[in-house]
């Protein structure tokens, strides 16, 4: 399978596909019936990459049908000097005229008869030539030269391609050697050069220093002049869409019809102008191939063939775009904060880096690339049209756009950066849910995770909540309460319980359940998750955002579905802890656990409590250390205790008997709490097990008075 197209130029005439066969027939014609015997010089003009070789080829092919026609192919960027230059010239001429004396001997009888072989006459040791070159002995060469060629009955065709590869003075050593030699007898030249690119680097060595003495100077020894016909719009263009949808098919791409027509349009409208030459189709066919395998399915196909549309029609801007990529993805909406003065001067930045790139653009052109970059960056739009994408960026982000900065460097990288989460591996664990095991989507999930990371994976799969269908949210949302483990609290920083990407899975479960309409089956989920979830406390995490909401209309069950979910975790945590205290057992919970089991059966609640006590009247300390809040701070970003205040005193009160609790504390701890006062204060990691007790000791003592 040949996934890229050969830049080769091309050699036959079924391969002509811009119709230069007809054009380079009539060359290659007029050279065999020309009657005059002076040598002629002809020049191929043409832009890089615009099919000159390729003429040259047609024209050798059709001089190769005759006999008498002797050609010459010289490649002068292969040597590196002007000595080896002229050596390599005149050894082609001596073997191409020394083939034609041995096979037509006969006919150069008085010309062997003086000089002996062609070949003898220049000699085949190279470094020979060298020491005649520097002689007279070269006009007594070129004479020689042109007398065989006049009892000759063939005429030589000498090619010299590639002149735009040269640098300045290989280009004036060619030009030197050909003026030197051009007046060969039945002799032709045929140049092919980009005539506006050799006059300018020739024309720095006379007259004015410039493109026009350059230009003169070519007039000088060019005596036929040629424009390669230029490709045909229609032909070019068809030639380019070929290669395109070569390049689809080979690489197996499935475009949306939709995005097929998004592409075209932008194609169209601003790009194809730009294309030129067949050269730059092919480039632009090869980068598409290239891109493709690389990134199916990681980002926007769309905007994948755009971008690569830019780096290769308006490289320029290409290259700014991937280094300057705040210009792109920030947005221009100044309607908020006070931020406005900052964005008019970013607008002003760019706006003068578009003018430097397009110097060198028309008018038309410069509106084609700044359209182009609006459809890939529509934050540009913001900019310069007054638009605002408040609702853009998940859009966007969904879409795998390049104006994502989730997907931007993926488009210049082509691939998924280290930390990224491969979407193809992504789009799969979604697609395959339903059919899977659980712990299939379990492993799944891991992996995905372990090659990402925890937060990669939520950020992705939270733009999808409102998306996925019933039967795939359930499995997920299961899969995800299961793997707990995998969302880590992160307590080396201060942030947010809700940024914790444990709080994020939760979030996302949450939301899992609040998009579906079914009120029996919400609830069915709920309760398998509570129940099944790991560890316990993520469970509880999970419950607490089931629990979010500040009206009755806000939140997703009614207070006894709450019940039900309450009793389920009480159940659980009961089982789970063992003959361990529930409050020291799942001290992040206790709170929820507590209050609830106190209000859904306080009897059974008060004999939990008053038998753990009983049994081990020390574990009242933990208590109320776990009814202790916990705080962070930027200094000390880890949980530690806050204050045991009045609020807390208070909620306390309603479900624990406060007597017999200051009771047990007095006797086990009292002698201890006696030797020091009670600190309130901002404790910054400083609070102790013993002060948390003289706390709630301040307020009993406090309600007493």
């Amino acid at each position: 399978m040949n996934l890229y197209s050969s830049d080769k130029p091309v050699q036959n005439k079924d391969q002509d596909r811009f119709q230069r066969y007809g054009f380079s027939k009539r060359i290659a014609e007029t050279i065999i019936q020309r009657s005059q015997n002076d040598g002629v010089v002809i020049g191929i003009y043409g832009a890089w990459g615009e099919g000159k070789t390729s003429v040259l080829n047609f024209i050798k092919k059709e001089l190769d049908n005759h006999e008498n026609i002797l050609t010459i192919s010289l490649n002068p960027w292969r040597y590196n000097d002007e000595e080896t230059l002229l050596k390599n010239f005149l050894k082609k001429i001596a073997d191409v005229l020394g083939k034609e004396s041995e096979t037509k001997k006969e006919k150069f009888g008085g010309f062997i008869g003086k000089y002996g072989t062609f070949g003898a006459i220049i000699g085949k040791d190279v470094s020979e030539i060298g020491k005649k070159l520097a002689t007279v002995e070269l006009e007594t060469l070129k004479s020689r030269i042109d007398e065989f060629l006049n009892e000759s009955d063939s005429k030589l065709v000498i090619f010299v391609d590639d002149i735009d590869r040269l640098d300045k003075q290989e280009i004036y050593s060619l030009f030197r050697l050909i003026k030197l030699t051009a007046d060969f007898t039945k002799t032709t030249y045929i140049l092919s050069f980009d005539e506006k690119m050799v006059a300018s680097a020739i024309g720095k060595r006379f007259g004015g220093g410039n493109k026009k003495s350059g230009k003169n100077f070519l007039e000088k020894i060019i005596q036929v002049p040629l424009q390669i016909p230029r490709a045909q719009p229609d032909t070019l263009q068809k030639y380019c869409f070929d290669l395109i949808n070569n390049a689809i098919n080979e690489n197996k791409i499935d475009l949306t019809e939709t995005e097929a027509q998004r592409f075209a349009s932008e194609f169209s409208r601003n790009i194809l102008l730009k294309l030129n030459t067949p050269r730059l189709a092919v480039r632009f066919g090869n980068g598409l191939s290239f891109a493709f395998p690389l990134l199916n399915g990681e980002v926007n196909m769309g905007d994948l063939m755009l971008i690569e549309a830019l780096k290769v029609f308006y490289p320029k801007h290409y290259e700014f775009v991937k280094y300057n990529s705040s210009y792109f993805l920030s947005s221009y909406d100044s309607h908020y904060g006070n931020i406005h003065e900052n964005k008019e001067v970013m607008k002003k930045e760019l706006e003068d880096h578009l003018e430097s790139l397009g110097k060198l653009l028309t008018n038309r052109e410069r509106k084609a690339v700044l359209s182009l970059l609006k459809e890939l960056f529509p934050r540009l739009k913001e900019a310069f049209e007054n638009a605002f994408y408040h609702n853009g960026p998940l859009e966007w982000y969904k879409a795998k756009r390049i104006v994502s900065p989730d997907y931007f460097n993926r488009y210049f990288s082509y691939c998924v950066l280290k930390g990224e989460i491969s979407d193809v591996s992504f789009d799969s664990f979604i697609s395959t849910t339903k059919e899977k095991q659980i712990e299939e989507i379990k492993q799944f999930l891991k992996d995905l995770i372990k090659g990402s990371s925890a937060k990669t994976f939520l950020h992705r799969i939270r733009s999808l909540e409102e998306d996925l269908d019933w039967e795939t949210s359930k499995k997920i949302g299961v899969v995800i309460g299961m793997s707990g483990e995998l969302f880590p609290e992160d307590n080396s920083v201060f942030n947010f319980r809700f940024d914790q990407t444990n709080s994020q899975a939760a979030i996302f479960v949450y939301h899992l359940i609040k998009n579906h309409n079914n009120k029996e089956e919400k609830l069915e989920l709920a309760i398998e998750i509570i129940k099944t979830a790991q560890p316990f406390e993520f469970a509880q995490n999970i419950n607490y955002w089931f629990r979010s909401g500040e009206t009755e209309e806000d939140k997703i069950f009614n207070f006894e579905e709450y019940n039900k979910l309450a009793l389920v975790s009480i159940e659980r945590a009961l089982s789970e802890a063992g003959d361990e205290p529930i409050f020291e057992k799942f001290q992040e919970s206790t709170w929820y656990l507590m209050e609830s089991w106190a209000v859904l059966n306080p009897g059974e609640f008060d004999k939990y409590i008053r038998n753990i006590l009983s049994i081990n009247p020390l574990k009242v300390q933990t208590l109320i250390e776990a009814f202790t809040p916990k705080m962070r701070s930027t200094s000390h970003p880890a949980p530690h205790k806050s204050n045991f205040n009045k609020e807390h005193f208070d909620r306390f009160k309603q479900f624990f008997d406060k007597n017999f609790v200051y009771q047990l504390i007095m006797e086990n701890y009292g002698e201890e709490l006696n030797k020091e006062y009670v600190k309130f204060q901002d404790m910054e990691n400083t609070q102790t097990d013993l002060n948390i007790l003289r706390q709630f000791n301040h307020w009993y003592l406090k309600e007493k008075q």
